[in-house]
């Protein structure tokens, strides 16, 4: 039983009369939640209309809510409100199904598959390398957003579906998995949340998105059921099986897959244009992660002879020397976290150092908040790579871009490795700089905590 004081409250953070923090919220979910929590020491309470909710930073609380306490704090209705357009997946289940699912799914993300995401990844830059030479030739601008979500959806779909669509196609699907998450965030973000039935709910545009999901991944989850022996992450899928021998129906198996999409695709061009923007903000940066990619055993870049580079393997060793490009990456992921909040509910009274957690509160925990907070050090605003420096022994605890406990996102390592691999790989072949006159965007929060604006650079081929 809790032994808090009843008159032991979090502090209460006061909004409008009725409305309290609902237009902040619908507005700015990171900006508001973020700015709650921090005025008052890391965790105030707000009210939106008629729901309780708490803003959280602090590391301690995020990690009793997360870790220590997680049955108690089940995810909250923004993900359920997920499931109609990007399945009943790990990201939206919950309780013996998400158990299940999550147990016959992790073999497939561990060190082997993973490993192969990087020799995926470095075929997939072969076919944007092709065409930033052609950029690079004529002397032009490109904005990096564009090719970067072109990269990492050819690098999920090759790693995870085992195919290789033209770019028309996978442009295609790739601005379907957009238009989902953007539906998914209008529907967590909206004041008034609309019952199934109502006749303003967008029913129809949640039926044309589940019809055009089927008919993209339906035939590639048939195929696999069909031929399950493949190497990519799919094909393992298919061949799970949970404690009774049974494996994931074909609804499990597209279910799973639209999540995967879902939560990997954006998330990883997102953290990834952020650290090209890092790269061309540090002067000699890219040229050092360039030459240590190529001292890690990477090829000459444009030199190397092209068939023996997209069919050779990239060994776990090569991935650990490449200890400049992970720092970097990790760095921009503190500054930049692509999910900037994750939502609980508290299911039953709870405690935390001595103050009362109330049941039916939504707990919005800032992602982004947490990792520009007091933890990190009165340079917490700084963008420095070397405090990943084994040495230098930084706040771990204060650090959760794919969340912690038992629901940190399956593909972490996938997403790490395909960024790092990445990354490496675009400063071996080119030196890229914010093209004349353009400066880094703003970050607006959409789908993730997205560049607000072209990311305009030129390359230099070396």
């Amino acid at each position: 039983m809790p032994t808090t004081d009843p008159a032991a409250e979090f502090p209460l953070a006061r909004g409008l009369p009725l409305l309290g923090h609902a237009l902040d919220l619908a507005r700015d979910p990171l900006a508001t939640t973020c700015r709650i929590a921090r005025e008052h020491g890391g965790a105030a309470r707000f009210r939106a209309f008629s729901r309780e909710c708490m803003a959280i930073s602090d590391p301690g609380l995020a990690r009793h809510i997360l870790q220590q306490k997680v049955d108690n704090f089940p995810r909250s209705f923004h993900y359920r409100t997920s499931r109609p357009i990007i399945g009943y997946g790990l990201l939206t289940q919950e309780g013996d199904s998400w158990q299940r699912a999550r147990r016959m799914m992790q073999p497939a993300f561990r060190s082997d598959p993973v490993r192969e995401v990087a020799t995926v990844t470095a075929r997939c830059w072969t076919r944007t390398r092709d065409r930033w030479n052609d950029v690079a030739k004529r002397g032009d601008a490109i904005d990096a957003r564009v090719d970067l979500t072109r990269l990492t959806l050819d690098g999920i779909t090759a790693a995870l579906c085992g195919i290789e669509p033209d770019l028309e196609t996978a442009d295609r699907f790739g601005a379907l998995v957009r238009e989902a998450l953007l539906e998914v965030r209008r529907r967590n973000n909206a004041i008034v949340q609309l019952p199934a039935w109502f006749p303003g709910n967008r029913q129809s545009i949640v039926r044309r998105m589940s019809a055009a999901f089927e008919a993209f991944l339906g035939p590639v989850v048939d195929a696999r059921m069909r031929e399950p022996e493949g190497r990519d992450i799919l094909s393992a899928l298919v061949r799970a099986r949970d404690g009774e021998g049974q494996p994931l129906t074909r609804q499990e198996l597209l279910d799973q897959t639209k999540t995967l999409f879902g939560a990997g695709f954006e998330t990883t061009a997102t953290g990834l244009t952020w650290a090209l923007c890092e790269v061309m903000d540090k002067p000699g940066l890219c040229d050092a992660i360039g030459e240590e990619a190529r001292a890690a055993g990477l090829g000459s870049g444009v030199a190397a002879e092209r068939n023996a580079e997209i069919n050779a393997e990239i060994a776990g060793e090569t991935l650990e020397k490449l200890g400049l490009a992970r720092r970097v990456i990790e760095e921009t992921l503190r500054l930049n976290p692509p999910v900037y909040t994750l939502g609980r509910v508290v299911a039953a009274d709870d405690e935390y150092e001595g103050k009362r957690i109330r049941n039916g509160t939504t707990l919005l925990i800032s992602i982004w908040g947490m990792h520009r907070g007091p933890a990190w050090g009165a340079d917490a605003e700084r963008f420095d790579p070397d405090r990943w420096l084994p040495e230098r022994e930084p706040p771990r605890h204060a650090y959760m871009p794919f969340a912690a406990g038992r629901h940190t996102c399956i593909g972490m390592h996938f997403a790490q490795v395909e960024m790092r691999i990445a990354l490496a790989l675009i400063c071996r072949d080119f030196r890229i700089q914010w093209a004349p006159g353009a400066s880094r965007p703003p970050m607006r929060p959409q789908i993730t905590a997205a560049a607000n604006g072209p990311v305009m650079m030129t390359l230099e081929r070396r």
